[in-house]
């Protein structure tokens, strides 16, 4: 393992950014160095491509991300030596889409609630300033958040919530936990976008060997596709039970959030033989 060969996949929220304020800063010296040695970083997220893009902007990156709990993968124009039939072109960048249209999902979501008498939140019903309330986002970035296109945050307040998943995983959509909601999305998965993802990186360099960075169960279709998968410690110092259980002996950090992420990527890049942070 060398560094000209790694490719980094991260989640955001708890993982690189802090939960509760979306600081990076305790990650930022280890952004440079990966930056520095030319590994790719792959922000991997169900935050919209709005959202995500804006970070990416901030942070100088230059390699594809995933979008809305792999809705969507974003590439740059021209980043991989080969064509991409099957992306579109949306601005400065070549997309494939891989969620079900959000609209669909809202619709399905409110018939399963009346139809189990479950009171539901979800974005799509929710103004700016409520998620704003519930996200500490500032309301620049809840707008942007707000902006769904593959997948649909929502909470449940009452009603028989074991009834509503059944019924719309029986439609063929899919429910996520993730740290603050619940997540209805089509038959995409982050999993799915990053094998995807790594298919298209296989095919410049076979010997590549990935790594995913997670703390939730939102993260585990991801982290069980990559070769070195790593679970970030939670603000209440414990690790995700689910990935725990899935993942038999997953690497853990010690330490909590963007400082647990950074730990991992200094770690792995001395291991790499890129010099120490």
């Amino acid at each position: 393992m060398i560094p000209s060969r790694l490719v980094i996949i991260t989640d955001l929220d708890g993982t690189l950014l802090d939960q509760q304020t979306y600081s990076y800063e305790a990650a930022v010296p280890a952004i440079g160095k990966l930056k520095s040695l030319g590994v790719p970083l792959i922000l991997c997220s169900s935050k919209t491509g709005g959202e995500i893009s804006a970070l990416w902007k901030e942070l100088s990156l230059k390699d594809p991300f995933i979008v809305e709990n792999g809705g969507a993968i974003y590439c740059p124009a021209r980043y991989f030596p080969f064509s991409l039939p099957a992306f579109k072109s949306k601005r400065s960048f070549r997309v494939l889409e891989l969620g079900t249209d959000v609209r669909t999902l809202r619709q399905v979501l409110a018939e399963a609630a009346a139809d189990c008498h479950a009171t539901v939140k979800s974005f799509g019903t929710m103004s700016v300033e409520e998620i704003c309330a519930l996200t500490g986002l500032m309301k620049d970035q809840a707008t942007l958040a707000r902006k769904r296109e593959y997948d649909e945050p929502f909470l449940i307040d009452g009603g028989d919530r074991e009834r509503l998943f059944r019924i719309l995983i029986g439609k063929g959509l899919t429910v996520t936990h993730g740290d603050r909601f619940f997540h209805l999305l089509g038959s995409h998965s982050k999993g799915k976008a990053v094998r995807t993802l790594l298919d298209l990186y296989r095919q410049r360099d076979p010997s590549f060997v990935s790594v995913g960075l997670g703390d939730s169960a939102n993260d585990l279709p991801f982290l069980m596709q990559v070769d070195r998968p790593v679970l970030v410690r939670k603000k209440d110092g414990s690790w995700d039970t689910e990935v725990t259980a899935a993942i038999s002996g997953i690497e853990r950090t010690r330490a909590v959030g963007p400082q647990g992420w950074r730990e991992a990527v200094e770690r792995i890049l001395t291991e790499a033989g890129g010099s120490s942070l």
